[in-house]
C-alpha cells in the first residue's frame, strides 16, 4: 500500500542509520580571509531562483507526501518556507493523482506557504509509461496542486532497484523530459535522489532536454538504497552498494563542467558552511531534506531554530571569505583534496579552482 510505503520512509530515515558515503565537502578548503573590507551587516546573502527572492539560497529539500504524519510535516515546513523567505520542495505527488483523497497533505504547502518558491515532484519511471496526453494531465495536476512556481522530474533508478514495489523503468525518460518541458509552462528540475549526477547525464539532459536546473543530490546523505533494503529486509545486498554514487562536491563539479543552467547541491549538506562550499564550486543554491523532517517532527519552533542555525552559518562563512554577496562566494578562492583532486582528474573534469595534469 503506497500509504504504508510513505510512512515506512519517515519513520526509518528520521529513525535509523541510514546515511552512507561521503559527500567529500571536507576536502573543499574554503580560504580565510582576514581582512574582508567589509561588516558582518553588509553582507547580503539574498539570491532570485525563478523570480522567487530568497533569503539565503537554500530550498527545504523533497521529503514526503500522502499520510497523515507527511501533512503534519508539510505543513510546518511551509510555514518555515513563507516565514524565513526561502524554497521547497515537496515529495513525490503521484500518491495524491492516483489518491486524490491524500492530496491535502501537499495542498497545505499552498495553503501555507503562499509566496514562498515552491516546487512540484513527480517520478521519473512513472511518467515514462504514460502517453503524452496522460502525462500533460498529471504535469497540471501536480503543479496546480501546490500553486507550484517550477516542476521536479526525481531520478532514482537504484532506489527503484531495491524497493519491494519498485518499477525500475527508465526507458524514454529524456523524451518526456523534453515533452514536459514543452507543456509544463514552468521551469523544470532534473534531479537524483541520493546517488549523484555525472558529467555524461547532465550532458545528455542539456543536449537534449535543457532543464531550466539540475539537483545533483550526490553521495553522503540519505541512501534509498539503504532504507529500502530495510523495507525489504535485503541489507546483506546493500551492504555490498553501500555508498553507490557520485559524491555531491564532485557531482556538482561534473555538472558544473557541462551544463550552464543553474545547479542545485544536495545530499549530505548538513550546515550552512557546506552550502557555502558548494555554492563556491559552483552550485547556485543548496538543499537538504533529513534535517529539515527530523526538525520538523519535532514541531515548527524546532524547524524554524535550524533553518535560522543554518542561514548564520551560510552568512558568517561568507563574510569570513570577503564576499558582499551570493555572486562574490561563487568566485572566492579554494583548495580541494587529494581525493577530490583525484577523482576530478581522473574523470577530466576541467575545475576554475585547480590545474589538472593533462592525460598522457
Amino acid at each position: 500500500m503506497i500509504e504504508s510505503r510513505k510512512d515506512d520512509h519517515i519513520k526509518i530515515a528520521a529513525g535509523q542509520e541510514v546515511e552512507e558515503g561521503e559527500n567529500l565537502f571536507n576536502e573543499v578548503h574554503l580560504i580565510h580571509i582576514a581582512l574582508p573590507e567589509i561588516d558582518y551587516e553588509d553582507v547580503d546573502t539574498s539570491i532570485t531562483v525563478f523570480n522567487k527572492r530568497l533569503s539565503f539560497p537554500f530550498i527545504i529539500g523533497a521529503i514526503t507526501g500522502g499520510t497523515e504524519t507527511a501533512e503534519k510535516v508539510n505543513t510546518v515546513l511551509a510555514k518555515c518556507a513563507e516565514e524565513l523567505g526561502i524554497g521547497m520542495y515537496v515529495g513525490s505527488q503521484r500518491i495524491a493523482i492516483v489518491k486524490p483523497e491524500t492530496a491535502r497533505s501537499f495542498r497545505v504547502v499552498a495553503e501555507n506557504a503562499p509566496t514562498a518558491l515552491k516546487i512540484a515532484n513527480l517520478g521519473a519511471p512513472q511518467v515514462s509509461r504514460l502517453d503524452e496526453k496522460v502525462l500533460s494531465d498529471w504535469v497540471s495536476q501536480a503543479i496546480d496542486m501546490i500553486n507550484a512556481d517550477a516542476i521536479a522530474i526525481h531520478l532514482n533508478p537504484a532506489q527503484e532497484v531495491f524497493q519491494p514495489e519498485g518499477e525500475p523503468w527508465f526507458r524514454g525518460v529524456l523524451d518526456k523530459l523534453r515533452f514536459i518541458k514543452r507543456v509544463a509552462n514552468r521551469p523544470l528540475i532534473v534531479k537524483e535522489v541520493g546517488n549523484g549526477i555525472s558529467m555524461e547525464v547532465a550532458k545528455a539532459l542539456a543536449s537534449r532536454v535543457n532543464p531550466d536546473a539540475i539537483d545533483v543530490a550526490g553521495v553522503g546523505g540519505t541512501s534509498f538504497i539503504r532504507i529500502e533494503s530495510i523495507r525489504a529486509g535485503t541489507t546483506d545486498e546493500a551492504n555490498v552498494f553501500s555508498g553507490w554514487g557520485i559524491p555531491t562536491a564532485a557531482s556538482i563539479c561534473e555538472v558544473r563542467s557541462v551544463y550552464n543552467g543553474l545547479v542545485f547541491a544536495s545530499g549530505g549538506v548538513r550546515s550552512g558552511l557546506d552550502g557555502a562550499k558548494a555554492i563556491a564550486i559552483g552550485a547556485n543554491v543548496f538543499s537538504m531534506s533529513k534535517p529539515l523532517l527530523i526538525s520538523a517532527l519535532k514541531g515548527y519552533n524546532e524547524a524554524r531554530a535550524f533553518i535560522s542555525r543554518l542561514f548564520k552559518e551560510f552568512k558568517t562563512a561568507m563574510f569570513m571569505t570577503g564576499s558582499k554577496n551570493v555572486e562574490e562566494l561563487s568566485k572566492v578562492p579554494v583548495v580541494f583534496g587529494p581525493t577530490l583532486i583525484s577523482w576530478l582528474s581522473q574523470r577530466g573534469v576541467p575545475c576554475k579552482h585547480i590545474t589538472l595534469p593533462n592525460p598522457k
